[in-house]
C-alpha cells in the first residue's frame, strides 16, 4: 500500500472526496494547492475538506498541503516533495463549458508540466492523470477504453483528448483514468455542485425537451468515483494503462429515470421527451433563458454513451459498482429550487 499520494485538484470536486477517503483508509496525503504559502494552502485545502459529509476533525493529521500551481514547472513544487510521494495523481483542472473561458490553455500547459513530472519518476513511483469519458462519445451505445476519441467536444473535453494524447506521446508510463458525469453528492457548496444534475428540473419546468426516452445517460456520484480512484491509487498493479471510472453498462434510460424520480420531483411528470433532433421553439423570455441555460449540456445528454467499466470491475470487484440513482437523486434534487438550477446552469 503506498504511503503517501500527492495529488493536485484537491479543492475541486473529486480530489477533495479522495483525500478524505484515503485519510480514512489510513494513508496520508498531501494536495498541491494554489496559494502563497504553505499556511495559505493548508487554509485552503481545510475549508474545502470541511464542506464534505466524509468529513472528521482527525483527518486533519492524515492531509497535509503544499503551495504551489499546476501551470508552473513541476507544479512549483521542489524535488524532495516529488519524491516523497509513491504516487502522484493529477486531477486539477478548469472545467467550464463556457465558451472563451481560457479552459484550454490552462488544461493543457498543466498537462505538459505534469508530462515533466513523470519523467522524473522513478521505477517504484506511479503517475495517474484524471482525464473524463467523455473524449469519446461516438457512436452511440457502450463505449470502451480502446475507442478512437470522437463526438462532441467543448474546450474542456479538446483539452483533455489533447492532453492525453501529449502525454502518451511523451513515453513516460501513467495510468488515465476517466470518469463520466460526476454529481455532487455530500458536498455543501453551490459551486461545486454545478453539473448536469441542474438540468432535470429545468427539462421538467420546459415540458418538451430534445431527449430520447431510451436513450442513456451515465453518471455517478463523486463519492463512488472518488472511492475507486482509491482503489486504484492503492493496487500495486494494474493491467490497463487506461479505465472508465463509471456506471457503465448499468446506466439508466431517461424514462427509467424519470419513473424513479416521479415520487419525490412530481414536476417531472410534465416533460415530454420528443428525441434528440426536436428542436424547440420557445415563446416566452422566461422559456428561451432556460432553454439557454441547456445548451452546454445538451450534447452529453443527448450522446446516448455509456462507458464500459469492465476493466475497473475486473480490477476492483464490488467497489466498481455505482449505487442506484434510487438511493439519491431524490435527495439532491430536493436541495435545490428551479432558479437555483437555472441560475446555476446558465453559469456553466
Amino acid at each position: 500500500m503506498p504511503k503517501r499520494v500527492l495529488l493536485s485538484g484537491a479543492t475541486g470536486l473529486i480530489g477533495g472526496e479522495l483525500m478524505l477517503i484515503l485519510a480514512a483508509r489510513g494513508v496520508y496525503s498531501t494536495a498541491v494547492v494554489r496559494a502563497a504559502d504553505a499556511d495559505q494552502a493548508r487554509f485552503r485545502l481545510l475549508e474545502r475538506l470541511q464542506k464534505s459529509a466524509l468529513w472528521k476533525p482527525e483527518f486533519a493529521e492524515m492531509v497535509s498541503a503544499e503551495a504551489g500551481d499546476v501551470v508552473e514547472p513541476d507544479f512549483g513544487l521542489s524535488d524532495q516533495v516529488l519524491r516523497s510521494a509513491d504516487v502522484i495523481l493529477h486531477s486539477a483542472a478548469s472545467t467550464s463549458f463556457k465558451p472563451g473561458a481560457g479552459v484550454y490553455p490552462i488544461n493543457i500547459k498543466a498537462a505538459e508540466n505534469f508530462a515533466g513530472i513523470l519523467k522524473k519518476l522513478t521505477p517504484s513511483q506511479r503517475g495517474f492523470f484524471v482525464g473524463t469519458a467523455a473524449v469519446t462519445t461516438e457512436p452511440r451505445g457502450v463505449i470502451t477504453e480502446d475507442m478512437p476519441f470522437a463526438g462532441y467536444a467543448n474546450d474542456y473535453i479538446r483539452s483533455k483528448r489533447d492532453a492525453e494524447t501529449m502525454l502518451r506521446a511523451a513515453g513516460s508510463p501513467f495510468v488515465s483514468l476517466r470518469p463520466g458525469i460526476v454529481l455532487a453528492r455530500g458536498i455543501d457548496d453551490a459551486k461545486l455542485s454545478r453539473n448536469m444534475l441542474w438540468a432535470i428540473p429545468v427539462m421538467a419546468e420546459l415540458g418538451d425537451v430534445p431527449l430520447d426516452p431510451l436513450a442513456k445517460l451515465d453518471f455517478a456520484p463523486v463519492d463512488f468515483i472518488a472511492g475507486a480512484f482509491a482503489e486504484m491509487l492503492l493496487k500495486t498493479e494494474l493491467k490497463h494503462d487506461c479505465y472508465h471510472v463509471s456506471t457503465g453498462e448499468d446506466s439508466m434510460s431517461f424514462q427509467a429515470l424519470a419513473e424513479q424520480l416521479k415520487d419525490s420531483m412530481p414536476g417531472i411528470g410534465k416533460m415530454v421527451m420528443r428525441g434528440r433532433d426536436y428542436e424547440p421553439t420557445p415563446q416566452f423570455a422566461r422559456q428561451r433563458w432556460m432553454y439557454q441555460a441547456l445548451q452546454p449540456y445538451l450534447p452529453f445528454l443527448t450522446a446516448d454513451a455509456v462507458f464500459s467499466n469492465a476493466r475497473l470491475r475486473a480490477e476492483i470487484g464490488t467497489a466498481a459498482v455505482a449505487p442506484s440513482p434510487a438511493s439519491y437523486l431524490g435527495e439532491l434534487l430536493g436541495g435545490f429550487s428551479l432558479s437555483d438550477a437555472v441560475r446555476q446552469m446558465y453559469t456553466p
